[in-house]
């Protein structure tokens, strides 16, 4: 019998390699069992025939973003106009808003725009490729987490530019 590839598992062996807690969960995102690093216990998790989906949580290694709808996408694309040479993982959420992953920030942001918010460590955020009621959940843009991440200024110093210009633009935010 010939098996499909597990790119849960592959996915959950990638972040633990990295250092980043890896949790099962539900098809509705609840969290199942205990954060999970070590390789072997990753196995045990997601090396079966059905994986359960896949959540990580901010740590040394990268910080987890929620990113505003419309301050988001304008400062993905303001960011994808810079080429950068490291993309960052971005995913949409049902509600519109996005999650972005970065590197844990040097020092002092500065201002953010409104409406982003650090996923605090501990906190689950379901990850690509698990899938939800509504279908498989996509990064865009990135290979998370075999490569690279950006810095934390680099990604959201461009959706407070977004949210800056949008204001400008439109008086107000949407």
């Amino acid at each position: 019998m010939i098996r499909r590839k597990n790119a849960l598992l592959d996915t959950a062996l990638a972040c633990a390699e990295r250092a980043i807690p890896v949790r099962a969960a539900t098809i509705n995102g609840a969290p199942l069992g205990e954060w999970i690093t070590d390789l072997d216990a990753v196995r045990v998790v997601w090396d079966v025939d059905e994986p359960p989906n896949l959540a990580i949580t901010s740590c040394s290694t990268v910080a987890v973003w929620r990113l505003p709808r419309v301050a988001g996408a304008y400062g993905k694309r303001l960011y994808e106009q810079q080429r950068p040479s490291v993309w960052p993982p971005t995913m949409q959420c049902q509600d519109g808003s996005w999650i972005t992953c970065t590197l844990q920030p040097d020092g002092d942001l500065g201002p953010l725009a409104t409406g982003v918010q650090y996923v605090a460590p501990g906190t689950p955020v379901v990850i690509p490729p698990s899938t939800t009621s509504d279908g498989r959940l996509h990064w865009d843009g990135a290979k998370f987490p075999l490569h690279p991440l950006p810095s934390a200024d680099a990604v959201l110093s461009e959706v407070l530019r977004a949210e800056q210009e949008y204001v400008e633009l439109n008086g107000r935010l949407g």
